[in-house]
């Protein structure tokens, strides 16, 4: 997705981040309900899932102080992909180890995409702000993405399937708050 200046009269770098915070609000609930499966069945990913909820707790805190100092409010599609979040991770758990990290690949590469996308866009503008909190969080982005590859994630083509629902609906969700 290229981003723009909103012809509707939106503030794109406000919609950014508000759209970013509803991502991290979704992540956090993925890796919630992954975390509850894998303390009962996948004892061993409980320390990476650990680490991956801390990032996206801490991303969350990024985005939502950003928006409070704009006096901003949280974005349309929140509770969305909160709950969206918490299915898709509880679902791709369920899978075992690697239909999370499927999960992880797959929503992880749609949002390095859209942050890549999003540093382009908020170069050009003279909002440093924004800039520099969406590329607070770029690096953990890449090694969740990293990490889902590595772990097999994006092989396998048994999890094809997964990969595409969940890609799909992380993608649609991005735009729908962007509108």
């Amino acid at each position: 997705m290229k981003y723009s200046d909103s012809t509707s009269g939106l503030d794109t770098p406000k919609n950014i981040l508000k759209v970013n915070h509803a991502g991290e609000f979704g992540a956090v609930n993925i890796y919630k309900s992954q975390l509850f499966v894998a303390r009962l069945f996948l004892k061993d990913m409980v320390p990476q899932i650990e680490e991956f909820l801390s990032d996206e707790k801490r991303h969350l805190d990024i985005f939502w102080k950003e928006i409070q100092r704009r006096n901003g409010i949280k974005c349309k599609s929140y509770w969305l992909c909160g709950l969206g979040g918490y299915v898709m991770g509880f679902i791709s758990a369920l899978l075992g180890r690697r239909g999370i990290m499927a999960c992880t690949w797959a929503v992880e590469s749609v949002v390095v995409n859209h942050l890549d996308n999003q540093i382009a866009y908020l170069s050009q503008k003279q909002d440093k702000e924004a800039l520099e909190t969406v590329e607070a969080i770029l690096e953990d982005e890449k090694n969740h993405r990293d990490v889902g590859f590595e772990e097999g994630g994006a092989s396998n083509v048994l999890y094809f399937p997964v990969r595409f629902a969940i890609s799909t609906f992380t993608e649609g969700v991005i735009r729908f708050g962007m509108r």
